[in-house]
This record gives structure tokens, C-alpha cells and sequence, in this order.
């Protein structure tokens, strides 16, 4: 975690000096509660933008491929945004496309498909 070593710097100089020993171990609970509050409020953050990206991601699909249905996931390994969603297409289940939005675009950065699995339909 970020402030981990502030923590344990505080934990050990309370140890060995007890006359700030009160107020060090209050400072390193003061510490550890703001940078669990930091930590969550970041992943809530970047949860509530893909949240919003998914929205515009479905919207633009609707509009592209109507007939179509899809699942869209979390890329939680994704090198191109924190943001991406990967779409499955139910009748292309060997594929896994990754749409990113950048100022309300959406756009197709790649796929993947399973090996020997060749020319996906949506490769735009």
C-alpha cells in the first residue's frame, strides 16, 4: 500500500519510546484510516467510470448491431484503460472484443479470439 512504511516507522519508534508511544500509535491508526479511506474511494472512483463507459459502450452497440446480444465485462488486465469493456458477442463466443471510450467516442482497440479461431465478424 502507499503510506505502509510511514506506519511501521511510527509502530517501531512507539516501541522503544514510551513517552510518545500514545500519541505515535494514534498518528499511525490516523495514517493506516486515511489511506484506507484513499484507497477506497479510488477503486469506487475508477468502478463508477466504467460503469459510465459501459453505459456508452451498450448505447453505441444497440445502435451498430441491433440484432445482436452481448455481454460486457471489467478488463481488469487491460493495458489500453483501467475503463475498457470487453464485449462478448453471444454468437461469436470465441472472441473478446475491447471497446475503450475517449471524450464519448467509443472505440474498438483489439480482440482476442481462442487459437485457430479466424476472422472475427466485428473486427471493424
Amino acid at each position: 500500500m502507499i503510506l505502509v512504511a510511514p506506519i511501521l516507522l511510527l509502530l517501531i519508534v512507539a516501541l522503544f519510546w514510551k513517552k510518545a508511544r500514545t500519541i505515535l500509535l494514534v498518528l499511525a491508526i490516523v495514517v493506516a484510516s486515511i489511506e484506507t479511506f484513499y484507497v477506497m474511494y479510488k477503486q469506487e472512483s475508477s468502478l463508477q467510470e466504467w460503469y459510465e463507459h459501459e453505459d456508452i459502450v451498450n448505447a453505441y452497440l444497440e445502435k451498430t448491431y441491433p440484432e445482436d446480444d452481448w455481454v460486457s465485462r471489467h478488463a481488469t488486465r487491460s493495458a489500453f484503460s483501467r475503463a475498457g469493456v470487453e464485449v462478448i458477442f453471444i454468437d461469436e463466443l470465441e472472441v473478446v472484443y475491447m471497446y475503450i471510450v475517449e471524450d464519448g467516442d467509443v472505440n474498438l482497440v483489439g480482440y482476442s479470439s481462442e487459437e485457430g479461431y479466424e476472422n472475427p465478424k466485428r473486427s471493424e
